[in-house]
C-alpha cells in the first residue's frame, strides 16, 4: 500500500473547514493524511467544527510549514491573502492547492506562479465546478465539434447573500480582501466555466458593469456583467449577482452553428445538435453545484477535483486548473471591472498593476 500524502489546511473558515478538511475526510482519507492547520484566531477543537486528535493546529505559519514531513498545503484565507501564503508555501518546498481565485491581482498571480516554479512546486486552483458530470460530458461535445464553432452565449449566475454574508466578515466584499464581489467571489467559478468551456483566449472585454444595487455599504459590486469577446469570435455575456432575492440559479448557453446548450445549476437541461435533442446523452443528474442563496455547497466535486490533483501529483501527471489556468478568469473579472470604470473596450493583455476602485 502506498505512503499517504500529509497534507496541511491554511485558513480555517468555510472553505477551509467545510470544504476542504470535509472534503479530503471524506473522499480522500485513503490517499490523504490530513497533519496540521493553521488559523491565525485559536481553534478549539471540541467546539463548533471538531478537528482530529492527531492533527496538529498552529498559529505560527513558519511552525505549520516546518510540520514534519508535509508535503502539500491546501489556502483558503481571504482571496487578497493569497499571494503571501503561497510564495511563503513555495519557499518551503510544499506544494500548493490555492482556493479560487488564486488571487486579486495579476501582479500578485504573477508572483506566486514564478515563486512557485522557481521552487520546483506545483500551483493548483480549486475550480471544482468543472467535475461536475454534465460539464465534463459537455467539454467533450465541444471538444468533439458537435455545436460546430460557438457564435455567441451567455453565462448568469443569479445569487443572493444577506448583509450578515458581508458586515459580519473582515474581507468580503472589500476590494483588498475579496478584490471585489459578485464577480471575483462567486462569478468566479462561472467565468472560469465559459472560458474553459469555449476553450479560446479572450482578446476584448467590449462592455463592464459593476454596481451595488442592495448591499451599498460594501466595496466591491453586487451586481456584475461584462460582454466578452474570444479569439474564436465567439460573444459572451457574464452575469453575475448576489442582489437577487431570494437567490435564482446559476445558468450557461452556447449557440453553435451546428447545435446549442442549455444548462441550469451544473445539469444539461436542453442540447441539440445533428438537427435534433440529444438530451439522452446527459442522462445522469448531479444535482446543483451550489445554493443560490448560501454560501453552502455540496463536497462531490470537491472530491473528484481533489482525487484527479492528487493523483496526478503522484504519477507526475499535468496537475489540473494550474496557475496559468486559474490566471485567466481574474483576467477577464478584471477587465470587466476596468471596462466599467474607464467606459471604454478593454484589449487583452492590458496593465497586470490594475487594481479596481470601484467608486460611485
Amino acid at each position: 500500500m502506498r505512503k499517504k500524502i500529509k497534507v496541511g489546511i491554511v485558513g480555517f473558515g468555510l472553505a477551509g473547514r467545510d470544504m476542504h478538511y470535509a472534503g479530503l475526510k471524506k473522499g480522500l482519507s485513503e490517499i490523504v493524511d490530513i497533519v496540521a492547520v493553521y488559523n491565525r484566531s485559536k481553534i478549539n477543537r471540541n467546539t463548533g467544527f471538531p478537528v482530529d486528535n492527531h492533527i496538529m493546529i498552529y498559529n505560527d505559519y513558519q511552525l505549520f510549514l516546518n510540520h514534519p514531513g508535509m508535503e502539500v498545503v491546501h489556502i483558503t484565507t481571504s482571496s487578497g491573502s493569497h499571494k503571501e501564503f503561497i510564495c511563503e508555501a513555495a519557499r518551503n518546498g510544499k506544494h500548493v492547492i490555492c482556493d479560487k481565485p488564486i488571487e486579486v491581482t495579476l501582479k500578485k498571480i504573477d508572483d506566486s506562479i514564478a515563486e512557485c516554479r522557481n521552487n520546483n512546486v506545483v500551483l493548483s486552483v480549486s475550480f471544482q465546478h468543472r467535475y461536475a458530470d454534465h460539464l465534463l460530458k459537455l467539454k467533450q461535445v465541444l471538444n468533439n465539434g458537435l455545436l460546430g464553432d460557438i457564435v455567441s452565449g451567455s453565462v448568469e449566475a443569479k445569487l443572493y447573500r444577506n448583509n450578515d454574508y458581508y458586515m459580519k466578515s473582515s474581507w468580503h466584499g472589500t476590494l483588498d480582501g475579496d478584490g471585489g464581489a459578485a464577480l471575483m467571489n462567486q462569478g468566479i467559478h462561472y467565468v472560469d466555466l465559459i472560458q474553459w468551456l469555449i476553450g479560446s483566449p479572450v482578446v476584448e472585454i467590449t462592455k463592464g458593469i459593476a454596481e451595488r444595487l442592495i448591499h451599498t455599504g460594501i466595496e466591491g459590486e453586487d451586481f456584475g456583467y461584462g460582454e466578452v469577446l474570444f479569439k474564436n469570435n465567439a460573444k459572451i455575456s457574464i452575469l453575475s449577482g448576489t442582489c437577487f432575492r431570494p437567490g435564482i440559479d446559476q445558468r450557461i448557453e452556447l449557440l453553435g452553428t451546428k447545435g446549442w446548450v442549455q444548462v441550469i445549476n451544473s445539469n444539461v437541461h436542453m442540447v441539440c445538435w445533428d438537427g435534433k435533442n440529444q438530451i439522452e446523452q446527459f442522462n445522469q443528474t448531479t444535482g446543483p453545484e451550489q445554493s443560490s442563496s448560501s454560501p453552502a455547497v455540496e463536497l462531490e466535486n470537491h472530491i473528484k477535483y481533489f482525487k484527479s490533483f492528487y493523483s496526478a501529483l503522484r504519477e507526475g501527471k499535468n496537475i489540473p486548473v494550474p496557475g496559468e489556468e486559474a490566471r485567466k478568469s481574474v483576467e477577464i473579472v478584471l477587465g470587466i471591472y476596468k471596462a466599467h470604470e474607464t467606459k471604454a473596450k478593454v484589449k487583452i493583455p492590458y496593465n497586470i498593476d490594475y487594481k479596481p476602485e470601484l467608486k460611485e
